[in-house]
């Protein structure tokens, strides 16, 4: 849709040296826009040496939507009016996979990790209960990166081994790529407050989405009639911190499978 765009993939661990790589392969550049808050990004700018240079500010707008807060960040720079769309991926995908168990039964996939940090994850054991309950109409995906979702994820596949479930674990073993692939081959997705909830956002996938110290007003999956957000109304929410600061994790462990269920239940409903 946009053949005069690129996409580049920073280098966290050289990302000053590649920003003046890029300056030499780009020549001049007329505007850039940082879309973080963090100095790192003004730097990188200062850097490419642009002519026009625009800074995202995480105070404007505060209480919007994160996809308005980046449409008003553009408008307000530019001085234009923006629309929103649909979400949509940089790449166009092949619907064939030999990873899905091929026996006819519709799939759910399970998403128990986040980036963020550990207050954002929905327990382990509490994902194995759903899982169990749609066994019997569906294979199971297992979804995740890095050591610490692989601890979960695995958690959870030997959990729904030992019950004899077929299920696959694609933690870390996926690219970004087959990671969407797989997603939208899902009938049903359970999941954190993380980048695959917005994955299935993109192709309209029936999601629960599990919301504990995060604002779901603002990170909620875009524009997805198909999700359905399920949280606590603690007095702690939302505190946005990485862990729990109260020790307790009553915004995730308080909110119980059942409530989960039922919600996936009534989405398949739909």
């Amino acid at each position: 849709e946009f053949p005069n765009s690129k996409i580049i993939i920073e280098n966290k661990q050289s990302r000053y040296k590649q920003a003046l790589s890029l300056r030499k392969e780009l020549g001049k550049i007329d505007f850039s826009f940082a879309f973080r808050s963090a100095f790192s990004s003004k730097i990188i700018l200062h850097i490419l040496k642009t002519k026009q240079r625009y800074f995202f500010d995480k105070n404007k707008h505060k209480e919007e939507h994160q996809v308005l807060k980046y449409l008003y960040f553009i408008e307000n720079s530019l001085s234009i009016k923006a629309h929103f769309k649909d979400l949509k991926l940089p790449f166009k995908l092949k619907f064939q996979n030999p990873l899905i168990l091929r026996n006819g039964k519709k799939i759910l996939g399970l998403n128990p990790g986040a980036s963020f940090g550990s207050a954002k994850r929905w327990d382990a054991s509490y994902f194995a209960k759903v899982a169990l309950n749609f066994s019997q109409s569906h294979d199971i995906l297992i979804f995740g990166a890095g050591k610490a979702e692989q601890e979960l994820c695995n958690e959870i596949y030997q959990i729904l081994k030992e019950q004899n479930i077929k299920v696959k674990n694609l933690c870390n073993k996926t690219t970004i790529k087959t990671l969407c692939q797989n997603i939208a081959f899902c009938d049903l997705f359970i999941t954190n407050d993380s980048g695959p909830m917005h994955i299935s956002a993109v192709y309209k996938i029936k999601t629960v989405a599990i919301f504990g110290p995060t604002k779901f007003t603002q990170t909620s999956p875009w524009q997805n009639e198909n999700a359905k957000l399920v949280h606590l109304d603690l007095a702690c929410m939302p505190c946005m911190q990485k862990t729990c600061p109260l020790k307790h994790h009553k915004c995730m462990k308080d909110l119980k499978p059942q409530r989960v269920i039922k919600e996936a239940r009534n989405l398949l409903k739909l």
